[in-house]
């Protein structure tokens, strides 16, 4: 009986349980201490999530290209993309990386969503 190919595994990065959990809040935080914000964060996830239709090579050049070009202006988030392109050895991989970018841009946007609310609430507390 012939077996379904297994799939391929993820690289030891992209397969780390930290990936998108405390790993996406480090790189969150390290992005807001350098003001990255919002928009830049969302359209740093669009444009890779765009890249998917293309074939493994092409997508990192582009993505190289995009960190250069594009994100020139926020240093942080363009070193974020090309260390994370650096780590992509498959199209596994790759699909990996798109879906970190569009939840750390998720999450950046709920946890903005979220200070913006506390800071409403009676007796909260201002930031110093």
């Amino acid at each position: 009986m012939n077996q379904p190919p297994k799939p391929v595994p993820l690289s030891p990065p992209f397969a780390a349980s930290e990936l998108n959990g405390d790993g996406l809040l480090k790189e969150l935080q390290h992005l807001r201490d350098a003001v990255v914000n919002q928009k830049h964060l969302n359209d740093c996830a669009l444009a890779v999530r765009n890249l998917p239709n293309k074939g493994l090579l092409e997508a990192m050049m582009e993505i190289k290209q995009l960190a250069m070009a594009r994100f020139q202006g926020q240093p942080e988030l363009a070193r974020l993309l090309v260390t994370w392109a650096a780590q992509v050895k498959g199209p596994r991989d790759f699909m990996e990386m798109c879906g970190h970018f569009q939840r750390l841009a998720m999450t950046s946007a709920l946890l903005a969503a979220m200070y913006r609310g506390a800071s409403r609430l009676p007796n909260a507390q201002k930031k110093k």
